[in-house]
């Protein structure tokens, strides 16, 4: 990757930040007009990361440190069974789409997977700046 590439993405493809939400804590937001279809979080060099997720079960959640343990359950979703997914490389690997909070009305929505290996996101509207991006969480169960 060149300079000019990053450059380039500054300009052009960098559409959100993370701030405050008055939905959940913290949210993301849009810094300018998104257009529709448009993958809020592509990154300079166009390769997708390959996420690895492991299962942590509840009662080994309750054995970390408690404010590691908040930020599982902050950042991901909890499964039926108490379950949480976490990226293997761990929290520290967590790229802005984790910080998306939920919505039965989604603005994001995540394109077929299995092609890509890895989630990939689009927008299903345009989404005008200021505006909070929000995901379906059940998607991630279609994944």
């Amino acid at each position: 990757m060149n300079k000019n590439n990053l450059l380039k993405n500054l300009k052009k493809d960098i559409y959100c930040r993370v701030k405050a939400s008055k939905i959940h804590g913290i949210g993301v937001f849009a810094i300018k007009d998104i257009p529709k279809n448009t993958d809020p979080f592509k990154l300079t060099n166009n390769k997708i990361i390959k996420y690895n997720f492991k299962k942590i079960t509840g009662q080994e959640i309750k054995k970390l440190d408690k404010e590691v343990a908040k930020m599982i359950q902050d950042y991901f979703a909890k499964e039926v069974n108490g379950d949480y997914y976490i990226p293997a490389l761990g929290l520290n690997s967590l790229d802005i789409s984790f910080y998306m909070n939920h919505s039965n009305k989604p603005n994001v929505k995540i394109i077929d997977s299995k092609l890509h290996d890895a989630v990939v996101f689009k927008t299903n509207k345009t989404i005008k700046k200021g505006t909070e991006l929000f995901i379906d969480y059940s998607d991630y169960d279609n994944m």
